[in-house]
């Protein structure tokens, strides 16, 4: 044994113990009994079974078992806490051991205890429900390949073209005539296609800014927000400016002197507030900015949550005019809408189940509507009917996957060809106006950037059904019938969305970028389909040709979003290996 030496020249050995030092836990958390627990159940002041080499809670969530009262002061009461949270959550999910997640596994089962396709198994519901560009890349088809990794359009950080410093003063641009030609643009070519403001009352405020002086109100940003969007404006057959052009426009000058009025929007609610930041997402969805985009989108759809449409959809009292309710439906559901196909793009969290879900009610438009403002009114709320259905139509597909797992693809193709026949009754009962029946063919000139639209939202709708076929074919190999019929059919539908979106390869407008990611996407589809002799047999004539048109339309617009040049080079690689292969 070590000898005690004794105390210094001088001092004096105290009778009593010297004093210690006590930690916060202990202090807070006395101890009055001989210690035998761990230091965590003594912090929990729980029953420890003093396992070794750890106890059993302490397995439980991984922490060290120490059974050493020196360290105690390591758990605070938030330490403490956050233990006895964990302990909760660990109970709970032992409580969820044995429940199946149908949520995210599909089993399939003939109801006899045993698998009538044993190969089905464990077939996730993604492999039934459309996914984005990245997920496409990551299918089982391409993992022979050693692919770069695609940028999350999330996480892009393309150059702002607001940041410009060669962009011209707006102080001597905003005069009325110059204010009077954007006007025309903007009505022409950007409110026909989301009607959420009332020509008249939009050129008089217009007017009066011009007259009396950009102020620091919401009008104001309005103002210049529209002017923005319509000095950016081009028809369909024109061709694209470039970023560079776009970069010293006048049309970028007013939007960043509309920024720094966008404060007002975001610190007030009302309509006008919800239409500044829903045209500030417009402008930077033009400028192929998608998720400052969406930020917009969701903060506008945000104010909105604040009108009494949303709450009470068909009420109209006296100190609420036509006009206001015609105004808060409008703006609700082109940010609801725009919000929502951004989201599921971008591919960020949704909340929950109420993704899939609609408002309650279309929006309703002035009985005084008439001439070019009826036909927007009438393309604007053809376009939402067809939202709703492929709504439906993804909601039944995921019904269909979770109770009918065995027959799961003949529930599907049965469902399919329901569908196929719920979008041609759509199309016939479509107004003359935005016709879009098979024998009219884009001819790409102004007058039809309305049908344009609608045909391309039609392939959104036809994706969808097409997609479980399509990805049991390529990537599991099924042979059946019925599902190599409707992956036929599938392809199909891809080579088709590039012949519809074709005549917009290279114009810049709200849903460039959306164009450029289906289309890359059904690009993707086409390749992932002709990687195997199999599925090559089902592929459509002259789809290499669609195929290439696609990678120089991605090419165009490489330097307006980043990351893009990674997918141009993907589809490159793609397509040369199939090339070899012939």
């Amino acid at each position: 044994m070590q000898q005690e030496l004794p105390p210094p020249q001088g001092q004096i050995r105290s009778s009593t113990k010297r004093s210690v030092s006590v930690s916060r836990a202990s202090a807070a958390y006395p101890r009055k009994r001989a210690v035998t627990a761990c230091q965590v159940c003594r912090a929990r002041r729980t029953k420890c079974d003093q396992k070794k080499p750890s106890c059993s809670f302490c397995t439980s969530i991984g922490a060290e078992c120490n059974s050493d009262p020196g360290s105690l002061s390591a758990f605070d009461p938030a330490s403490i806490e956050i233990i006895e949270r964990l302990d909760s959550l660990q109970r709970k999910l032992d409580s969820f051991s044995q429940v199946p997640l149908l949520d995210s596994v599909v089993q399939f089962n003939d109801g006899n205890g045993g698998d009538k396709n044993a190969h089905h198994n464990n077939k996730p519901l993604g492999n039934f429900l459309p996914g984005t560009l990245d997920a496409v890349l990551k299918w089982p088809v391409f993992e022979h390949f050693t692919l770069p990794v695609v940028q999350t359009p999330s996480q892009c950080s393309p150059a702002s073209p607001c940041s410009s410093t060669q962009a011209p003063s707006i102080s001597d641009e905003l005069h009325p005539a110059a204010c009077n030609q954007w006007l025309d643009a903007f009505f022409r070519h950007d409110h026909c296609k989301n009607p959420v403001l009332n020509e008249q009352d939009t050129r008089r405020l217009v007017r009066k800014v011009c007259q009396e002086g950009v102020g620091w109100d919401a009008e104001s940003c309005l103002v210049l927000l529209v002017c923005a969007n319509g000095a950016l404006a081009r028809p369909l057959s024109s061709p694209s400016i470039s970023t560079d052009e776009v970069a010293s426009s006048i049309s970028n000058a007013l939007f960043t002197a509309s920024l720094k009025r966008l404060g007002t929007a975001m610190g007030s609610t009302g309509v006008v507030q919800a239409q500044c930041l829903f045209f500030a997402g417009v402008f930077l969805m033009s400028t192929l900015r998608p998720f400052d985009a969406w930020r917009m989108f969701l903060q506008s759809l945000a104010i909105c949550q604040s009108f009494t449409h949303c709450n009470q959809p068909d009420s109209i009292s006296d100190d609420r005019s036509r006009s206001t309710v015609e105004a808060e439906e409008s703006i609700y559901w082109s940010s609801w809408k725009s919000e929502r196909e951004l989201r599921w793009e971008l591919g960020l969290p949704d909340f929950d189940e109420m993704g899939l879900n609609t408002p309650p009610s279309f929006p309703s438009c002035s009985e005084s509507c008439e001439a070019d403002h009826l036909r927007a009114w009438c393309f604007y709320l053809s376009e939402i009917s067809l939202w709703r259905l492929e709504t439906a139509a993804k909601n039944e597909i995921k019904r269909l996957v979770l109770e009918t797992p065995a027959q799961v693809f003949e529930a599907l193709a049965e469902k399919a060809e329901e569908n196929v026949q719920q979008v041609i009754a759509w199309q016939d009962s479509l107004p003359g106006s935005v016709s879009i029946a098979e024998h009219e063919l884009p001819t790409g000139d102004d007058g039809d950037i309305l049908r344009f639209i609608l045909r391309g939202r039609t392939t959104y709708f036809h994706e969808l059904i097409s997609w479980p076929f399509i990805y049991a074919v390529v990537n599991d190999g099924e042979e059946t019938l019925h599902i190599r019929q409707w992956a036929a059919r599938g392809f199909d539908f891809h080579l088709k969305r590039l012949s519809i979106n074709r005549p917009g390869f290279y114009h810049r407008h709200h849903g460039t970028w959306l164009m450029i990611r289906s289309s890359a996407r059904s690009a993707c589809i086409l390749l992932a389909g002709a990687q195997a002799s199999s599925t090559s047999q089902l592929l459509p004539p002259n789809w290499q040709e669609a195929v290439e048109a696609t990678i120089s339309m991605l090419q165009f617009w490489c330097n307006d979003s980043a990351g893009l040049s990674v997918t141009v080079d993907l589809l490159n690689r793609l397509l040369l290996n199939v090339y070899d292969k012939q």
